[in-house]
């Protein structure tokens, strides 16, 4: 991306906003089309929401995503309101034309989007959603314009489901305690995000041939969209809505259609059906580059050495002192077999994971292996001082050479090697996500 006098500039606002994927998203889409804008994202405090919106007019920002808190507040600084965001009384997009501000919501529509991408179709169904919030009535409305039978409103605070549903004016939609006999059964809430908790455990009670979809997005296989296939049902995961009601905002900002091409692999960049597990010597940035990843995509990082101490209740250098190295190599290739089942998240391993060529095998049968290749130098400065890491204690660069010399043959068995010695962790993982979007390793 060269960015110019002349480049346009987009953004999304929010409250907190650095996690947003947003900006990933469309500046993808942006180079793919070879497109004169820029996308950032920019931190609006509530208080500050009329100064920001007045700013973006007075700048010319051609267009704004708006995530929360801002969504409902920010509708009183638009001149206009498309139907869907009027019936909802949110906006998530705000277009400038000629200091004209129109408000839109493409959440609705793109969640509609990501149900026909699946194959899915609401016309004619009985439909339960999980949760009473903004998103909930977002949701709602879409599947009622879509042509739903039947729509109820499961929340825990009944009252809060009654108010929704008579918001919406709809004979069809009504609160409800139970989601006996769904054809389509939606989460709304955020139960699952980040976290192996489920809103909803009783499938005895769908119809068989039910649809269990999430709107959570990271992780990619929430515990929900888990337990609903190991019951037989057919899943929808959250990403495609994430994705499509971006492409529908670009496609107001831009005037510029974004062709199935590119909506395919922004689905290869960021669904995540499979991980990304990252492999390398100590000090090579895996922790870094992992992080970056998972910004990037949204998607949930687990470093592997954590999540040993996370389920032994001791450090790296306690399992040394107690069991030895083989003692932890076995702990980790336990731990290792426990991610091994995980879904679209991005893992970074310990240094001597590959040593144990089992380890590899098995995360590459649902993983893309990521090799990161740095120089001793590298390395050397990336550990000095560090305590945390058992076997470069006291070891000479000779030694740390050698070390890195035996294990070469074990680095080798990865999907792609990527030199790091000269890249900072951001390039690196752009070029990871590259690699892995042209990939045809799981097509």
């Amino acid at each position: 991306m060269n960015i110019t006098a002349k480049t346009l500039p987009l953004g999304v606002i929010g409250h907190p906003v650095a996690h947003s994927v947003s900006p990933e998203i469309h500046n993808f889409i942006l180079d793919c089309l070879e497109m004169n804008y820029f996308y950032g994202a920019y931190h609006v405090l509530p208080e500050n929401l009329g100064d920001a919106i007045r700013g973006a007019r007075a700048l010319g920002i051609r267009g704004l995503n708006v995530t929360i808190p801002h969504k409902e507040e920010v509708i009183k600084f638009c001149n206009e309101l498309d139907p869907y965001a009027q019936k909802i009384g949110a906006v998530n997009t705000v277009v400038n034309r000629m200091g004209v501000l129109k408000g839109y919501n493409t959440d609705a529509p793109g969640f509609i989007a990501n149900l026909d991408r699946s194959g899915v179709s609401v016309e004619g169904k009985n439909v339960v959603i999980l949760g009473a919030g903004g998103a909930a009535k977002g949701v709602a409305a879409a599947v009622l314009e879509s042509g739903a039978a039947r729509v109820r409103v499961v929340n825990r605070t009944h009252a809060k489901a009654e108010k929704l549903a008579s918001e919406l004016h709809d004979r069809r939609i009504e609160a409800a305690e139970s989601a006996a006999g769904a054809q389509i059964l939606i989460n709304t809430t955020s139960v699952g995000m980040k976290s192996d908790a489920t809103p909803f455990e009783r499938f005895d009670l769908l119809a068989p041939d039910c649809v269990v979809c999430d709107i959570v997005f990271c992780p990619r296989e929430t515990a929900l969209l888990r337990m609903a296939a190991e019951n037989g049902f057919k899943t929808v995961g959250g990403i495609g809505m994430l994705i499509y009601q971006a492409v529908i905002a670009f496609e107001l900002f831009t005037q510029k259609n974004v062709g199935e091409d590119i909506i395919d692999r922004l689905f290869r960049r960021l669904e995540m059906n499979h991980n990304i597990v990252l492999t390398g010597f100590m000090g090579c940035g895996k922790s870094a580059v992992g992080r970056e990843l998972a910004q990037m995509t949204g998607s949930e990082l687990i470093d592997c050495d954590d999540y040993i101490v996370k389920t032994t209740g001791l450090t790296i250098p306690e399992i040394f002192d107690r069991e030895g190295e083989s003692g932890f190599r076995s702990i980790e290739s336990r731990c290792i077999g426990e991610l091994s089942r995980r879904k679209g998240v991005v893992i970074s391993l310990g240094g001597g994971a590959v040593l144990r060529r089992e380890n590899i095998d098995l995360l590459r049968e649902n993983s893309y292996v990521i090799r990161l290749k740095a120089d001793v130098e590298k390395i050397l400065r990336n550990t000095s001082g560090d305590t945390s890491r058992p076997l470069l204690k006291g070891k000479s660069r000779p030694e740390i050479e050698a070390m890195l010399d035996y294990r070469e043959p074990y680095y080798a068995n990865c999907d792609y090697t990527v030199d790091v010695s000269q890249m900072y962790p951001n390039r690196t993982a752009k070029k990871i996500l590259d690699l892995v979007t042209e990939s045809k390793k799981f097509s």
